[in-house]
């Protein structure tokens, strides 16, 4: 009987995770089809966010969706969380401007590394020799193939390592508070979207991106041709940023092999 319940459970945990991989795999050849036109991330990652708050606001509106009302002391609990999130997606929209997308990957894979090496540090002991050696083995693999690209972006590695870094404090920082307990997937990605808007309107007109980036984003939207690549392209980022956040948010921490010595 306990056989037949734990077949489903393995059986569900791995589509889900093959589910996140082909999500997760087809947001980096989307956004860099759309940095490739329109260069300004950090207007991307705004209106993204945007996006997504309004999407899952109407869904509720409409009845597709389920979420409690928005509570300041919720917000002030994943405030911490929201900002580490933001910055490694912040990060990593930048490093695809000057990487090419099989180093982009080959990178974001030191994750796991970066969370042992974590793990170690804060005395969560050391982890199974098979993890370890694994672990091992896929950075010395990003290692040769970094000396072995041709077109090196100093840049694009330094912002892509820069999201590493965010990604694994994000991991740590959940594990650690336990900050999306007893919220759903689509009321956590609600509040990373509502929470994240203020900082990211800040720093575009900090840096001088907005209302330059809406402008160049008018103009091209007012060419046919590439207006329309824009326009589809964005929706279809917009979808999988939705469909990964939605249904898988926790999986990428909660499976991670290395998370347990978190």
């Amino acid at each position: 009987m306990g056989a037949e319940t734990a077949e489903p459970s393995s059986f569900l945990s791995l589509s889900a995770a093959f589910s996140y991989g082909i999500a997760s795999m087809a947001m980096v050849f989307v956004n860099k089809a759309i940095l490739m036109q329109y260069a300004h991330s950090m207007t991307l990652l705004t209106l993204q966010q945007i996006a997504t708050a309004l999407i899952i606001h109407f869904g509720q509106i409409l009845g597709v969706s389920k979420r409690k009302d928005f509570s300041i002391a919720t917000g002030r609990k994943l405030l911490p969380v929201s900002i580490f999130y933001n910055a490694n997606v912040a990060f990593a929209l930048a490093s695809l401007k000057g990487v090419k997308i099989p180093m982009y990957i080959a990178i974001k894979r030191l994750t796991p590394l970066a969370v042992l090496v974590a793990g170690c540090l804060r005395g969560k002991g050391k982890p199974p020799t098979q993890v370890s050696l694994s672990v091992i083995c896929t950075a010395a693999g990003v290692l040769i193939a970094a000396l072995g690209d041709f077109s090196f972006d100093l840049y694009g590695y330094s912002m892509a390592l820069t999201s590493v870094f965010f990604q694994t404090m994000y991991l740590i920082l959940v594990e650690k508070s336990g900050a999306e307990d007893g919220l759903s997937s689509i009321e956590l990605m609600f509040y990373n979207s509502v929470l994240s808007l203020p900082f990211l309107f800040f720093i575009i007109i900090a840096t001088g991106e907005f209302p330059y980036s809406l402008s160049v984003l008018s103009e091209k939207v007012s060419n046919t041709n590439t207006g329309y690549q824009i326009i589809r392209t964005s929706k279809i980022a917009i979808r999988f940023a939705v469909l990964s956040s939605i249904r898988f948010p926790k999986l990428h921490c909660r499976h991670l092999q290395c998370r347990r010595h978190l």
